[in-house]
């Protein structure tokens, strides 16, 4: 294998958010806000796009013991057996992404005077989602297609060269590092619900198919008279194009009972399932010596097998008794990612690299409120802590809020999302002659706008 750079993650711990940070969320449209970023493991892990719906993502997902859309019958699709009528739903978003890298300045004392910024990158993702939800009130089907996985990752880095007295200008640029994954993996399928009594129950099927996905890893120098800031001495860009060698199915079933007017108690369980794909780009391997995962580039395509683990969530959901209409939404899910593997087509990187990388159990507790101000307007809020696999350090806060409006059969939904994070990593492109920076800083931020519509005939 040739050509190959290594991403080597530091342990990450998130900041703690200052009082005027807080303010000024708070005060931004009382919006969602989410602490995760654009991931440096997706290519590992995947970065999970299913709540794509605003009503889901303005309660954290912890709604799964009601329906939404027709895309929420996926995290319990008996939450839909109720259901009378016929809806048609559409939600359409947009990821953007900004990534800032700086290392610190540091005096002859040792002190920090200050962080050099020395990289901006910035992305966006579009996605869209669509299905229809048909019910008698006892049984009800939703056919949908929603994002599910996404493997995005962006950055490009301007490099500088440098100018002697007597010239004015002075840092030129004589190039551009690349690094660029893109791309959604999206689940497409039927489920149907039931009830009976007091009980509901429901099956979901969906397959999940690749669309555009893409990979971009290189150096572009536009001076070739001064190429010693580059981590090469010429071009060297590579793209590639990748889909599933295998098309995934992904069972999902879901029980749902009512304890009277007020509360009702829900469970549901996703089996695992396996992504199969052949690929250069963003490769996970473990290394030993740095006891972390790591992503290569390779001129030779590998083939890959990942085996995500099953996930079981249980929900609970409280109607209190008031004037208005209000409903409290409590989830708590669990994922055994010990269970996660990770195996290549080639038996020598199987046995020179296998992936070893200590996984760990994980929980997701989540709590969402909504509360109908009128017969017109809703407000919700919610919240939700993730335990990361990798590393404790990683576990993620999440804080959310939406609204939205109703007419009629026509129904308007909106989300935004907000989310930062901070922590230290290795330079990705080492400069010539150079070893990483392990005083490297990034801090990335996210905002995820979210709108949702909905027709009922």
């Amino acid at each position: 294998m040739t050509n190959i750079f290594k991403m080597n993650d530091k342990k990450t711990s998130m900041d703690t958010m200052r009082p005027f940070r807080i303010f000024s969320i708070v005060l931004l449209l009382l919006l969602n806000t989410t602490l995760f970023a654009q991931s440096y493991f997706n290519p590992l892990l995947l970065n999970q796009l299913d709540m794509t719906h605003s009503r889901d993502v303005a309660l954290s997902g912890a709604n799964t013991s009601d329906y939404s859309s027709a895309m929420s019958t996926f995290s319990n699709p008996a939450n839909q057996a109720g259901f009378k009528g016929l809806i048609l739903s559409g939600s359409f978003g947009a990821l953007t992404t900004n990534e800032n890298r700086s290392y610190p300045a540091i005096d002859q004392f040792g002190d920090v005077v200050t962080n050099n910024i020395y990289v901006v990158s910035k992305g966006i993702q579009n996605t869209f989602s669509g299905g229809v939800t048909w019910g008698s009130g006892k049984l009800s089907a939703s056919l949908a297609s929603t994002p599910f996985l996404t493997p995005a990752f962006t950055f490009k880095e301007e490099i500088r060269g440098s100018l002697y007295s007597p010239n004015i200008n002075r840092d030129p640029l004589v190039g551009y590092h690349h690094l660029n994954q893109s791309g959604v993996l999206q689940a497409s399928g039927v489920s149907l619900g039931t009830s009976f009594g007091s009980w509901s129950t429901g099956l979901g099927l969906r397959m999940v198919n690749a669309v555009d996905l893409k990979n971009e890893y290189g150096i572009s120098v536009l001076d070739s008279s001064d190429v010693s800031p580059l981590a090469a001495g010429e071009s060297a860009l590579e793209t590639e194009s990748w889909e599933l060698d295998n098309t995934p199915l992904i069972v999902n079933v879901g029980l749902i009972k009512d304890f009277g007017l007020h509360w009702r108690f829900s469970a549901s369980f996703q089996t695992a399932y396996t992504l199969e794909s052949t690929r250069q780009g963003a490769i996970p391997l473990y290394d030993s010596e740095l006891d972390l995962p790591i992503l290569e580039w390779a001129s030779d395509s590998l083939g890959t097998i990942v085996n995500i683990p099953a996930r079981l969530e249980l929900g609970l959901r409280m109607k209190p008794s008031n004037s208005l209409p209000t409903s409290v939404y409590v989830s708590l899910a669990y994922q055994d990612w010990t269970q996660y593997e990770l195996s290549y087509s080639d038996s020598i990187i199987q046995a020179d690299t296998p992936f070893e990388f200590p996984m760990q159990e994980a929980f997701t507790i989540s709590g969402g409120i909504e509360h109908w101000v009128n017969d017109n307007v809703p407000f919700r809020a919610g919240f939700r802590w993730s335990e990361s696999p990798l590393d404790s350090e990683l576990s993620m806060a999440v804080l959310s809020g939406g609204s939205g409006w109703k007419s009629g059969p026509l129904q308007f939904d909106v989300a935004v999302q907000l989310s930062s994070l901070a922590y230290r990593y290795y330079d990705i492109f080492v400069p010539v002659d150079m070893s990483a920076n392990t005083y490297e800083n990034v801090r990335e931020s996210k905002t995820n706008y979210s709108i949702s519509v909905s027709y009922s005939l």
